[in-house]
């Protein structure tokens, strides 16, 4: 349970993101869409560099704190700061803004990396049945959920007490910033690293990665995660939108999005348990289909059918779960599979890898839906117009981004997780091969 307290830093700061951050871009430092669209775009590029090599990096640390829990010893302060530093709006003009929150981003993004390589790091560790995967999988998702659910509540309660949109995102940078900083340390109390947490790659990086993508299973995964976490967050971005210029109550913005989490919470145990009645494949194919559902019905509600809004919000919880909760838990089963194939465990060039999947998701749907605004029309909010009246192709957009184009990225995602090559029986037969130092 505290080792699933880590999560706070490690999926708090990216669930904010996902939610907040195309729009404060656009409607708090009040930057174009497309500015901001572009501001998240280069912060992805750099990472297909970081990523990889802050995971390569990871995998040959010697030290005595071990190869893992290094990371959250000298990462997690530089997080925090840097988080908050995301949600100040300096006095300076769009282009100078733009270099801001490009390299702030980019510095964020770095030490991100770092923690979430070291933490995940420790996963497979943890335990080595399949069910429990899914379990610890679930308790971290919760503590993920329950964490960005808290800081929307903040978030809310700010809203009734400062006017300012700049000074309430600058308080919810700070506190949460503070907030980040500590997990790992609890983190590093409870959690122990193997007896090979020291042990040394005889794998360059071109053989590191070359051997990595040639994992026909982790390529499946990285395919699922990214076509559901970029459908993830293409929700968690545009429900504010939707709110704001669809429904036209800016002041609930907020509770759609507590909706959707607290109900995502209330669906993790449900989650848990179909992928351990069936499978993850199964689990996962059944949570997306609904999901894919409940997006198109939302797409197709008029203005005034607030009600309903909230409702199919609430039923968005067991895809929302089901994204966070069964890729997770596939990751260390496929550690294991190239454990097999490479006599290596390299967990920190897969984690690595699975956070640039992830940071890819976030980016590409901001990026794309902030050229998507930009190339219809979008106003952006001023001083004397805080919640503009946005064109008819502004609006077609939001609802066309909600529904069609989120759904299509899901369907896609479905047959891949259908064959996706690592079920209960073949997990066990790879514990037993490695158990006894058979390769078969």
């Amino acid at each position: 349970m505290l080792f699933s307290t880590g999560d706070l830093t490690s999926s708090l700061p990216l669930a904010i993101q996902m939610f907040f951050q195309l729009y404060f871009l656009t409607d708090v430092a009040r930057l174009s869409p497309a500015s901001a669209g572009w501001i998240l775009g280069i912060s992805r590029a750099w990472d297909a560099i970081n990523d990889p090599l802050v995971g390569f990096l990871s995998d040959r640390i010697r030290s005595k704190h071990g190869r893992r829990r290094v990371l959250l010893l000298y990462g997690s302060v530089p997080l925090g700061v840097l988080f908050a530093l995301n949600w100040l709006v300096p006095p300076f003009s769009e282009n100078f803004l733009v270099v801001y929150y490009t390299t702030i981003i980019i510095a964020f993004d770095t030490a991100f990396t770092v923690v979430h390589v070291g933490y995940n790091s420790l996963t497979p560790g943890m335990t080595q049945d399949y069910d429990e995967r899914s379990s610890l999988n679930g308790y971290r998702m919760g503590f993920s959920l329950g964490g960005t659910l808290g800081a929307i509540i903040f978030a809310s309660l700010l809203d009734e007490f400062l006017d300012s949109e700049s000074v309430r995102f600058a308080l919810i940078g700070v506190t949460l910033g503070i907030i980040t900083i500590i997990p790992p340390w609890v983190v590093m109390a409870v959690a122990k690293e193997s007896d090979t947490s020291n042990a040394k790659s005889n794998l360059s990086v071109r053989e590191s990665l070359v051997s990595t993508l040639r994992n026909r299973a982790f390529l499946f995964l990285m395919a699922i995660y990214l076509l559901s976490w970029t459908a993830a967050s293409i929700l968690a971005a545009m429900l504010v939108y939707l709110a704001r210029y669809y429904f036209l109550v800016p002041e609930q913005a907020n509770y759609f999005v507590l909706v959707a989490e607290g109900s995502a919470i209330a669906f993790l145990p449900v989650t848990v348990w179909m992928s351990k009645k069936t499978d993850k494949q199964t689990a996962y194919i059944a949570g997306i289909a609904f999901w894919c559902i409940v997006l198109g019905t939302i797409a197709a509600l008029d203005r005034q059918s607030i009600g309903w809004a909230y409702c199919l919000s609430a039923l968005c919880g067991p895809g929302i779960a089901t994204a966070l909760v069964i890729p997770w838990a596939m990751v260390p089963d496929i550690i294991e599979d190239d454990q097999l194939r490479t006599g290596e465990r390299r967990e920190g060039t897969f984690y690595s890898l699975v956070a640039f999947f992830q940071k890819l998701g976030t980016g590409l749907a901001l990026w794309f839906i902030g050229q998507a605004l930009a190339a219809t029309g979008y106003l952006t909010p001023t001083e004397a117009m805080p919640v503009p009246t946005q064109p008819e192709p502004v609006i077609n957009a939001i609802r066309i981004i909600i529904g069609p184009i989120t759904i299509a990225l899901l369907c896609v995602s479905l047959p891949i997780a259908w064959f996706y090559p690592i079920d209960r029986e073949t997990h066990h037969r790879q514990l037993e091969a490695l158990n006894s130092g058979s390769p078969d």
